[in-house]
């Protein structure tokens, strides 16, 4: 037996949203044989949007039932059947968290009659119900209400069942098919052709347009992951809907892994990436110097148009950049920004060798020579080094010339690089910016413990 259903909803996330209309018709696969609908009071108003869409008012639902006050009535007709709809997620998610709202249990074999249009109905210009309706001659009353719209899929599937010549639902029901997970509109075998190894993957539209880029040390089990689950959020279903390919690259190298999949984001600026592509604030470190001609150090945030000396991911990174300077040079906490500016001397003079600058002890001339000596060793170090990263058969180097990022290459074990012109033919060129060149910094550690970092003047 199969229970085909629909639901209308207050929006599009099965745990914020509630339900306001069920239909659900029973059948053999040739007749209907039973049939449950209700309108739902869902507890809460019913959104504008909602109401110009399905004609649902508050006023309709008022004396509705709630769903736990026709549970039982879901639970009867739905018992031992396979749970069928267009789209068939999103229905499936809204009733299971209906069920768990009540303290229950909703478990149900499952078809989706978007997918199986595709492998059965070959070819349409559309799959959505009201347009897939139309090309193959099914009665559509009453789009956007529950009965209206089961009533058409039950058509649907009938006709699915009909013109199943290579026994695409059965194989559907078996316990290792991918259908009931997979998003409506992916192709299985797009799914399966995946590999099981590390790389980049990508999800793209109806038009091939690049939606959502990421990384993975096993590319199908993490898109496998995307899809499974108890999560069934409002923007979950959206992304789930949008995916209508897939595509990827293989990246061995952990270094080249994280530096293509930012490259990627920013180029293609996927619309469900977040990562990447939001400019945030940083901590920073300034310079300025006094009235009384004393160079002084400051932390603040470092906005997108701000010269910072450094940039720094946390506030903590800076202190720590700065107390090392402090100890080194024998600078003063005060006039570097550890100690909140006040008059006097700093608190501790005696403990850091502090030689007086923050009471007018030390010469200012003095005192800003160890200061320039400080941030140029420590801070100010425009670099140009290659960095290599070794992994199984390949290896990565990266090019930094004077502290900006120029490009990356993947190369065998063998081959050496050693000079900069030949770096520069090797690599992929890509620009530099304030998330990359934190990625560097992330590998570096790493490579400088492992010897794996060549410095040119």
């Amino acid at each position: 037996m199969y229970c085909i259903v629909d639901l209308e909803t207050t929006g599009g996330s099965a745990t914020k949203s509630r339900v306001i209309e069920i239909a659900v018709y029973k059948t053999d696969g040739k007749k209907i044989v039973d049939s449950f609908s209700s309108l739902v009071n869902p507890g809460r108003p019913i959104p504008r949007h909602i109401i110009n869409l399905t004609g649902i008012t508050d006023e309709m639902v008022d004396n509705a039932p709630s769903f736990s006050e026709i549970i039982d009535q879901v639970e009867k007709i739905t018992e031992d059947s396979v749970f069928v709809a267009h789209n068939v997620n999103f229905d499936y998610g809204f009733m299971r968290a209906e069920y768990e709202r009540c303290g229950r249990q909703f478990i149900r074999k499952k078809l989706c009659t978007v997918r199986l249009s595709r492998q059965i109905i070959k070819n349409q210009p559309s799959y959505s119900l009201g347009k897939l309706s139309a090309n193959l001659g099914i009665k559509l009353i009453g789009r956007h209400r529950a009965a209206g719209d089961a009533k058409a899929t039950v058509e649907l599937f009938h006709l699915l069942l009909k013109k199943d010549e290579y026994d695409v639902i059965p194989n559907s029901l078996k316990i290792r098919s991918l259908e009931a997970l997979l998003p409506p509109n992916l192709p299985k075998n797009d799914f399966l052709a995946l590999p099981e190894a590390q790389g980049i993957y990508y999800f793209k539209d109806a038009r091939k347009k690049i939606i959502y880029v990421g990384q993975a040390k096993n590319i199908k089990q993490r898109v496998h992951s995307h899809f499974s689950g108890n999560s069934n959020s409002k923007s979950k279903h959206y992304f789930s809907v949008s995916i209508y390919s897939l595509d990827y690259q293989l990246v061995p190298n952990p270094l080249l892994l994280d530096l293509i999949e930012a490259i990627e984001i920013k180029k293609h600026w996927p619309r469900y990436n977040r990562s990447m592509k939001r400019f945030s604030l940083n901590f920073g470190i300034f310079k300025y110097e006094d009235r009384n001609g004393y160079l002084r150090l400051a932390i603040g945030r470092s906005g997108k148009h701000d010269r910072p000396i450094k940039s720094f991911k946390t506030h903590n990174q800076c202190i720590d950049a700065l107390k090392e300077m402090l100890a080194e040079y024998a600078l003063c906490p005060r006039l570097i920004g550890l100690q909140p500016l006040g008059s006097g001397k700093c608190n501790y003079i005696e403990e850091v060798n502090c030689k007086g600058a923050c009471c007018g002890k030390e010469d200012a001339a003095d005192y800003n020579k160890r200061v320039k000596e400080a941030l140029r060793d420590k801070i100010e170090q425009k670099h140009t080094f290659i960095l290599e990263e070794k992994e199984v058969n390949t290896k990565a180097i990266v090019l930094v010339e004077k502290g900006r990022l120029k490009g990356y290459a993947s190369l065998g074990l063998d081959q050496k690089v050693e000079s900069i012109e030949e770096a520069k033919e090797l690599i992929s060129a890509t620009y530099d910016d304030q998330d990359l060149a934190w990625i560097i910094q992330k590998h570096l550690p790493r490579a400088l413990k492992n010897d794996a970092v060549t410095y040119f003047k």
